[in-house]
């Protein structure tokens, strides 16, 4: 089977994804290099249309040359009878090239021409009709589904980040609530703050399954609209198929012609079982894997609800400002969130943000941010002793880990950093062991010069003792 009836077997076709919106395409590419396949084949006939004319020209100036050699130079008899009759074999085999010449011509390209206006009627400006019926069908049938597909996943999108919002919520809660220096208004206002998240993902959660209950009603509805515009497709390419089979089995026959005998008949009588075995059934099945691939038997992943995991981790691209639909991670620390800390314990922070062990917001906690100095690969390690990630007021008197403030808990910014200015000394307050090669080591009571001011997550650069590296803004107290 040739490839241009086989667009099946073509290897840009073969990814599914019919149903998806927009994915009509390959079937209206399908018409497109159809009509090419058309015009391309007659171009093909009228190149051996043309080899054959040129031949029998050359074979007619060889017969004339030589007949007349004969007829001038040799006696009659026996030899000038085999000559005369080897000059017309030339003769007569330049009128069957011909004859060929004419066939193509007059018959090949002539019907190709005629098929090509009779199925396809073609605009100046916007192309064949039959192709804008066809995108258009398909577009028409995908309008509603893509409307309500769009809202279901806006829904989506806000239960996730609802969901996000909560368990950042929940680990400032419980950081908190195992920091003795936080006062009860302070608590208070964490705790609303959880619960007010708490109501906002079982609000989203109803949207997103009402929207998603509302699209899977109409799921039956767009099946239907979309196989009828297929079935049309199918329909046309089965016929563009079909003629292509016969205008082969036609240019098979005039070429026969010349070589019905000897070596060659034995070639084309192999090529006339190959087109006997072109049936329609054969096309039939062809379409069929076609319908497996690209058509309404093809495998669709339908939208089902799932269940926010936080296990689900996205690790997203340095500096990516796109909503990944997942928690966005810069370092994973692993801690049990169903165990409380045992007051007076150092806990390890679980910002979903997975900074260093640095302050973070509940507000900082949903955005998809990561440091802009941390360029190195995330590591999975803890640092002994823990520390709490916490905000800090920088009036308090210092513990063996940085208490935690109730001032301004949805910001991305914390209130005591705003004292920070570049090139300024500090003093330690906590011990702190670098995780990664860029930091610094801090070892509580000496003095390190500060060169920055914090960055969204809580990290300044310093200098000590020549070495510039980077180290929690809530481990120090400028001078």
């Amino acid at each position: 089977m040739c490839a241009c009836c086989c667009p099946c077997m073509a290897a840009d076709v073969l990814s599914p994804g019919f149903w998806e919106i927009g994915h009509y395409k390959h079937n209206v590419r399908r018409i497109k290099d159809g009509i090419d396949q058309l015009d391309e084949y007659a171009k093909m006939v009228r190149e051996r249309a043309e080899i054959e004319a040129k031949y029998t020209k050359m074979l007619q100036q060889h017969s004339e040359k030589w007949r007349s050699y004969v007829d001038r130079t040799i006696p009659a008899g026996t030899v000038k009878t085999v000559w005369n009759d080897l000059v017309g074999e030339a003769s007569t085999l330049s009128k069957i090239h011909n004859n060929v010449k004419d066939q193509l011509v007059n018959t090949i390209v002539r019907e190709t021409a005629e098929y090509r206006k009779n199925n396809l009627h073609t605009s100046i400006l916007k192309g064949p009709k039959e192709i804008r019926e066809i995108e258009d069908g398909f577009e028409k049938a995908q309008k509603p589904w893509k409307k309500k597909y769009d809202k279901m996943d806006d829904k989506r999108k806000a239960y996730y980040s609802a969901c996000r919002q909560e368990k950042s919520a929940l680990v400032n809660l419980q950081n908190c609530q195992a920091d003795t220096s936080v006062s009860q208004d302070g608590a208070s206002k964490f705790r609303e703050r959880h619960e007010k998240m708490k109501e906002e993902v079982q609000k989203t959660k109803i949207e997103y399954e009402k929207a998603l209950t509302s699209l899977n009603e109409y799921r039956s509805v767009y099946e239907e609209a979309m196989a009828h515009v297929f079935k049309a497709c199918q329909e046309k390419e089965l016929q563009r198929c079909q003629f292509f089979i016969e205008i082969f089995k036609g240019t098979q026959q005039f070429l026969a012609d010349l070589v019905r005998n000897n070596q060659i008949s034995g070639l084309h009588q192999q090529l006339e079982q190959t087109l006997r075995g072109s049936d329609t059934e054969s096309l039939k099945r062809d379409l069929h894997q076609w319908s497996l691939v690209n058509g309404v038997e093809s495998h669709a992943d339908w939208p089902v609800f799932v269940e926010y995991s936080p296990e689900i981790r996205n690790i997203a691209a340095k500096g990516s400002g796109k909503d990944s639909g997942g928690v966005i991670l810069t370092r994973q620390i692993t801690k049990n969130e169903d165990i409380p800390a045992v007051p007076g314990t150092a806990t390890v922070g679980t910002n979903f943000d997975q900074g260093k062990t640095s302050p973070k917001s509940s507000s900082d906690s949903d955005t998809n941010t990561f440091d802009s100095r941390k360029t190195g690969p995330s590591k999975y390690k803890m640092q002994q002793p823990p520390q709490v990630v916490t905000n800090w007021d920088r009036g308090q008197p210092a513990h063996d880990s940085p208490p935690l403030s109730a001032a301004t808990p949805d910001s991305a910014k914390y209130g005591d950093f705003d004292d920070f200015q570049t090139s300024k000394p500090a003093t330690v307050l906590y011990d702190y062991n670098p995780l990664e090669g860029d930091e610094i080591q801090l070892r509580k009571g000496e003095t390190i010069e500060v060169l920055t001011e914090p960055d969204s997550l809580g990290w300044c650069t310093g200098r000590k003792n020549g070495t510039i590296g980077l180290f929690p803004a809530s481990y120090v107290q400028c001078v």
